[in-house]
This record gives C-alpha cells, sequence and structure tokens, in this order.
C-alpha cells in the first residue's frame, strides 16, 4: 500500500483517543488513523478495500466526474479569462474573493 504524507489538524481528544487505542494494540497512530479513516470511507461510500480503482469509481458518480476531469487540459488559459466578464461596476475580486472565503 502507498501512503501520502499529509497534515491534519485533528480534535486533541480524538488523539488522546487514538494514542491509548495504538498503545492498547501495540501499533502506530498512523495505522490506527488510516484503520479509522478506510472503515470511515467504507461506511460512507459502500465501496470495501478490495475493490478496484475502477470498481471505486464506476460505484461512486462523483469521483467518476472527477476522474474523467483530472488530466485534462483547460480548453482556455487563465491568461485568456482575464477581462472576459464585464461588469457596470469595477470589482475588488480580492475582497470577493476573501467574503466568499469566510462565508459573507
Amino acid at each position: 500500500m502507498a501512503t501520502v504524507k499529509t497534515t491534519l489538524n485533528i480534535d486533541s481528544e480524538i488523539m488522546q483517543s487514538i494514542k491509548l487505542i495504538a498503545v492498547t494494540k501495540n501499533k502506530t497512530q498512523a495505522e490506527i488513523i488510516n484503520k479509522f479513516l478506510k472503515q470511515g470511507v467504507i461506511n460512507e461510500t459502500k465501496i470495501t478495500e478490495n475493490n478496484t480503482l475502477e470498481d471505486r469509481l464506476d460505484k461512486n458518480l462523483n469521483l467518476k466526474l472527477m476522474k474523467n476531469n483530472i488530466n485534462k487540459k483547460p480548453k482556455r488559459s487563465f491568461e485568456e479569462l482575464i477581462g472576459s466578464i464585464k461588469t457596470k461596476k469595477p470589482v475588488n475580486t480580492a475582497k470577493l474573493i476573501n467574503e466568499v472565503r469566510k462565508g459573507e
């Protein structure tokens, strides 16, 4: 199984529980977290660990759509889109993006 190194912000109480479980079962925290995440994915998607990637994509429409778009080259470059939308008043895009991120 290939792994990916990542950073997550995990609730401190959950992390304490993971540490206790890992010590009790003589496993690493990463092994415990992977097991729980895998079970969560199986429960959420009804996809088992025995399914191939193609099986998983076929069973999950969102994943299938994402796979179809991953390697597609955009039809237009970002530079071509600049100025393509006309507004009556000037727009502060940085301010709008920050408002969207904040949920305003």
